[in-house]
């Protein structure tokens, strides 16, 4: 059987350095660490991570919580988390919550059992304060959506220049009467692509109608966003744009449209967010902020492993400040929105 010992002699280090770099303890030079994998993968190493697991009191094993399995969005995220922690060596445990804090609290005392090493949020809404009895014991980090005034580390995007941009785009086409589908949900990104839409508006000179801003269900479903869609296209003075805060709203915001014998774009420019794989499936293609969000997953957990080797070594399970990370995001321009052209149809105001 091969040993650390052996990749240690065909690496040329010791055995103690082979060990920091399959335990990613750092301070190691990138060179060696390319030395001790080509050995590993030369000689079909194989570290027995049942009996690391059980000197460290490790379960190797994370936590995933999402709210709504079904949605789209957090598919892509989840890879990245699932692909990320596998590589490091760990187990993830998808558990989904429905966004219901009790649900929450019972998956997260997985913990205070052992049964898991950290956890990764995928939806923490706003005035979430009681997961900090659990941050303060165990690493835990949130994911896409967090709470800013929980010293909690995060990654994200920026959801209010992305609205912004969003509606800036609509408004270049010529738009002027643009509606918002959002959601009932305390989400920050909620909150903030909200307030991005009314913000951009108001730069441009162009008045907030209250009555052109629905809401959906809180879980951004389908059915909602039709609905919503339907009721604000039901208005005299219907808007001639409607920037969603979700691709399933968009989604649904189109189905909508055309059961009331709309044409999107000609009639109607939507415009969504997420760039979720479902944008390009049928036409039109949806216009929409793509998030990165295979990489959201993948930065969340090596957040999460890296305060998990911290705790390891001696050190608190979160930092005394969050540690923040805020990826990119892109406009992507597809069908869905095009310069308004039914002005007859659409008077100004």
């Amino acid at each position: 059987m091969i040993t650390i010992l052996d990749v240690a002699k065909e690496a040329g280090v010791s055995a103690a350095t082979v060990s920091r770099v399959l335990n990613n303890k750092g301070g190691v030079s990138r060179i060696t660490v390319e030395l001790v994998y080509q050995a590993v993968d030369k000689l079909g190493y194989e570290p027995n991570i049942q009996a690391q697991s059980l000197r460290k009191k490790e379960t190797r094993t994370i936590l995933v919580l999402v709210p709504n399995i079904s949605n789209p969005y957090y598919a892509h995220i989840l890879s990245g988390v699932s692909d990320t922690t596998r590589a490091l060596g760990y187990s993830s445990f998808i558990c989904n919550t429905r966004g219901e804090t009790e649900q929450e609290r019972e998956v997260l005392d997985l913990l205070a059992k052992r049964r898991a090493d950290g956890a990764i949020l995928l939806a923490s809404e706003l005035g979430s304060n009681w997961l900090l009895e659990y941050a303060e014991k165990y690493p835990i980090v949130q994911c896409s959506e967090f709470d800013p005034n929980i010293p909690i580390p995060h990654v994200s995007i920026d959801n209010y220049n992305a609205a912004r941009e969003a509606v800036r785009f609509l408004i270049q086409l010529g738009h002027k009467r643009i509606g918002t589908i959002s959601s009932t949900n305390n989400y920050l990104s909620t909150h903030l692509r909200l307030k991005g839409y009314r913000d951009e508006l108001a730069e441009a000179g162009i008045p907030v109608m209250e009555h052109n801003i629905y809401y959906a269900d809180r879980d951004y479903n389908f059915k909602s966003g039709k609905k919503a869609a339907k009721a604000v296209l039901a208005q005299e003075n219907r808007p001639t744009a409607l920037f969603c805060i979700s691709d399933v709203l968009a989604q649904g915001a189109i189905v909508g449209a055309q059961e009331m014998g709309f044409d999107v774009p000609r009639d109607l420019a939507i415009i969504g967010f997420d760039d979720v794989e479902q944008t390009t499936i049928y036409h039109p293609y949806i216009t929409t902020i793509a998030q990165p969000c295979y990489e959201i997953g993948k930065k969340g957990a090596e957040m999460l492993c890296q305060s998990l080797l911290n705790q390891q070594d001696g050190k608190p399970a979160q930092s005394t400040s969050a540690h923040e990370v805020i990826l990119p995001h892109k406009l992507v321009v597809r069908e869905s929105a095009a310069k308004r052209i039914n002005l007859l149809d659409f008077p100004a105001y």
